[in-house]
């Protein structure tokens, strides 16, 4: 077929599993209108050499739910489509070495116990009713998936897309995309050597030149790095031939390696502390089916390891060596969803295991294109979290470390140095002198406590040695004074003439008409998801200044721009780089800054949710009172070469009433004991305003036409499937931390959002979203935390100061 057709609603660009994957579930999600054209064979660059790992052992829940899809998708494609996929369900454990390991075990078994994918752990005693070959010296016990297995990248690819062609669309294969231009009607035009085509949509998923692709629309520093992959397969083993079932996959974080029975003989595939880079000038347009020459020397320690952990491998020889890229991006999720400043151009790459990322990942792309957002929360896998600021370097360094990295257990707080700082506030120095602990938030050094001992945390799933740290930062911005970093807003200003019914019909909650006013909103899409939470601040007509998360920094300048009409006088501008933001907080704040102004700051002049322009010394600051913590307070926004002087004149002006710095470990406590949600935990993109109980921030009756107020109404009066509530916790030495299974008479119910413990109330809390029946004040549950189940109890209002006395005082 030497023309291709000149019209399609959609494009993929690249045909590895990523890009067959989405446009076979493209035609089940009803649109077959649909293309892929490849430069070569489907499955050429990395997947066709992929080890083909179908793993389920996974920390996040959206990932665990896109694995599943994976493995039960490529063991039922051949009765669908007559083609097989060469899956082999072996089963997979996961060693454990330190009371570490088996924390985290607990908890993910939590998450796939949610995700309806089996488990258990097992003890070391038990490893050899399962493989029989493992040595079991210095092993604490295993993680046992015994859906997990492999498959053949190239037939389960095949077997997509032969069912993708079945439902309507057409593959163009050994054609090159050698453009792609946006045309003035919107629309995209893809220029190939066999014809052009337009569409209205494009997906970029070319796995190892996406970002060749993206710099076709011009977007640059593409966070996909290639990393040189190794994995070994060896002659037949005689013990081997001699079994009657497959051994289960071995994932050994002491040599770093999976390990696993490969025909009669077996396989190693480590990841090396010596990693390696490719092509990070670019790639060759003619790279094909091309294997890489190896080095055995960067992987021979792990090689020895792994080797010694199933003495077998010992036996026999080496069959073949696998050596090629494979590519990484800095937090090994791979890149899904819009790209940044673009409308309808997509990107769907960048995935290191993405044969078992593939079938799921399709299937939530697919809806998210054709419904305007998927079944389950993709945020983590939005291209839009790097796009805007990496370099080359942070990306490659990163992505290095990742693949160090991808057999190291995952502890909460844990903090990887590479590749930092980027992004810095002006008083982040200060800070870190006086002990401030950064962890990194979209590449912005935020700190997250004080350590003033210099001591080292004992990272842990359970309560550890900084509990006594953090009720202290709580306790004394209670009863006296605190400051706060809080620049990592993100920050907008919405001006022009229409500003005001522009957002009046985008935002869920009422646009404030009184200068200096602030409320907190809600933007939703058509089918009435929350896209992000505003706190919105009129400062005077036709000028309004918008905060959001950080991490939703460009989604939601996207968000803003691509829903202006036409002809509408509205501008949108994103002044977070221009901004820093203090946060002074604590009954004494009123008593600090009144040293540094003029201005009433009293409750008749200055009220709780009001703004006011001041002057602090010679500094003019725009003075919010609002605060995420709970108790008096004020955030103090202001241009950033002012910050390191606003912050000393506040630091000098507090001394005598005994002012500290404190950090987000803290105001994660105080939030939670306010009953305050948080942008990605509680809310998130698979959520609407009424599953999270946000009926006080919009009235359907006063204001009924706001974008997806239609299907807001209809969950209202049909009523929701899901409710958040908001939990007292019985816990003793472990609280939740998000994503634990909720028990209702030994069935799941829901699950835990976030938790902390609450040092003002003495209490642990939780969030958690329940099936609507048991969201009753007074219901009981179990959550399963590590391991135990803990009993918790529905609440009603906020555990501390429910009528919101102290921001009011």
């Amino acid at each position: 077929m030497d023309k291709i057709q000149s019209h399609a609603k959609l494009v993929i660009v690249g045909g590895g599993i990523m890009g067959v994957s989405l446009l076979y579930h493209l035609t089940k999600e009803g649109w077959s209108d649909v293309v892929l054209i490849e430069k070569s064979e489907l499955t050429s660059g990395s997947t066709w050499h992929a080890a083909g790992q179908c793993p389920h052992m996974l920390t996040s829940l959206n990932l665990a739910k896109i694995h599943l899809h994976s493995t039960n998708l490529y063991k039922s494609l051949e009765k669908e489509t007559e083609q097989p996929t060469g899956f082999h369900e072996t089963g997979s454990l996961r060693l454990a070495y330190t009371k570490e390991d088996l924390e985290w075990f607990d908890y993910t078994k939590g998450i796939l116990d949610i995700a309806g994918s089996p488990c258990s752990i097992i003890s070391t005693e038990e490893i050899h009713q399962y493989h029989p070959f493992i040595k079991l010296d210095g092993i604490k016990g295993a993680f046992l998936t015994p859906e997990d297995g492999y498959t053949d990248p190239t037939s389960t690819t095949n077997a997509m897309a032969k069912g993708a062609r079945n439902g309507g669309a057409k593959i163009y294969r050994k054609n090159r995309v050698t453009d792609i231009e946006q045309l003035p009607s919107g629309e995209w035009k893809v220029i190939t050597e066999k014809g052009d085509i337009v569409c209205e949509h494009v997906v970029n998923a070319a796995g190892s030149f996406c970002p060749e692709v993206a710099q076709m629309v011009g977007l640059k520093n593409v966070p996909s790095i290639n990393m040189i992959h190794q994995y070994l397969v060896t002659e037949a083993h005689p013990e081997i031939e001699k079994l009657s079932k497959e051994l289960p996959v071995v994932r050994d974080p002491d040599s770093s390696s999976y390990l696993r029975q490969e025909g009669k003989g077996l396989l190693i595939g480590p990841y090396e502390k010596d990693v390696a880079a490719w092509a990070l000038d670019g790639m060759d347009w003619k790279f094909d089916m091309e294997l890489l020459d190896p080095d055995l020397d960067r992987i021979a320690e792990h090689l020895e390891k792994g080797m010694d952990r199933i003495p077998q491998f010992k036996d026999v020889g080496i069959k073949r060596i696998i050596c090629g890229p494979i590519t990484h991006t800095p937090d090994d999720n791979f890149l899904a969803g819009p790209a940044p400043g673009l409308k309808n151009f997509w990107m769907f790459c960048a995935a290191s295991i993405g044969i078992a990322h593939g079938g799921g990942a399709g299937k939530y792309m697919a809806q998210w294109i054709v419904h305007g957002d998927s079944e389950i929360n993709m945020m983590e896998f939005e291209p839009r979290r790097y796009m805007s600021w990496v370099d080359k370097n942070y990306s490659v360094e990163k992505s290095k470390e990742q693949y160090r990295r991808m057999y190291v257990t995952p502890m909460p707080n844990d903090v990887v140095e590479v590749g930092r700082p980027m992004k810095t506030t002006p008083i982040y120095q200060k800070l870190k002198e006086k002990g401030a602990e950064y962890f990194e938030l979209y590449g912005w050094e935020k700190p997250a406590w004080f350590n003033k001992d210099n001591i080292k945390e004992e990272l842990s799933y359970k309560r550890n040695n900084l509990f006594p740290i953090i009720q202290k930062e709580c306790l004394h911005v209670h009863n006296n004074v605190g400051l706060i970093d809080l620049s990592t807003f993100s920050k907008y200003e919405i001006t022009g003439e229409d500003s005001y019914n522009f957002l009046e019909r985008l935002c869920v909650n009422r646009v404030p008409k009184k200068d200096g006013s602030i409320v907190l909103t809600h933007l939703l899409n058509d089918i009435g998801r929350i896209q992000t939470e505003l706190t919105l601040t009129k400062l005077k007509d036709n000028h309004y200044y918008a905060l959001s998360g950080a991490v939703s920094e460009i989604r939601d300048l996207d968000w803003l721009n691509q829903n202006k009409k036409e002809n509408e006088k509205v501008e949108i501008k994103n002044i977070t780089l221009d901004k820093g933001v203090i946060g002074i907080i604590g009954p004494k704040s009123r008593m600090v800054l009144q040293k540094l102004t003029d201005t009433d700051l009293g409750n008749e002049n200055f009220p709780w949710l009001k703004s006011k322009e001041i002057s602090l010394g010679n500094i003019t600051v725009g003075a919010l009172r609002v605060n995420y913590m709970g108790e008096l307070g004020w955030e103090l926004h202001h241009d950033f070469k002012d910050m390191e002087k606003l912050y000393e004149l506040l630091s000098d002006a507090g001394k005598e009433f005994d002012i500290i710095d404190f950090g987000a470990h803290a105001m994660n406590s105080m939030r939670i004991e306010k009953g305050y949600r948080g942008w990605g935990s509680e809310l998130t993109p698979e959520i609407s305003v009424v599953e999270a109980g946000l009926e006080r921030f919009f009235n359907i009756e006063k204001k009924s036409e706001f974008k997806g107020s239609k299907i807001v109404s209809n969950l209202i009066k049909n009523g929701p499937k899901i409710k958040l509530v908001y939990m007292e916790v019985d816990a003793v030495d472990a609280d939740a931390h998000g994503n634990e299974p909720i028990y209702s008479n030994n069935n799941i119910v829901g699950l835990t959002t976030s938790g902390a413990y609450g040092y003002r109330v003495n209490k642990s809390l939780a969030f958690g979203y329940v099936e609507t029946k048991f969201a009753k004040v007074g219901n009981e549950f179990l959550i399963k935390i590590q391991g135990k189940d803990v009993k918790s109890k529905v609440i009603d209002e906020p555990a501390f100061d429910s009528n919101n006395d102290r921001l009011k005082s």
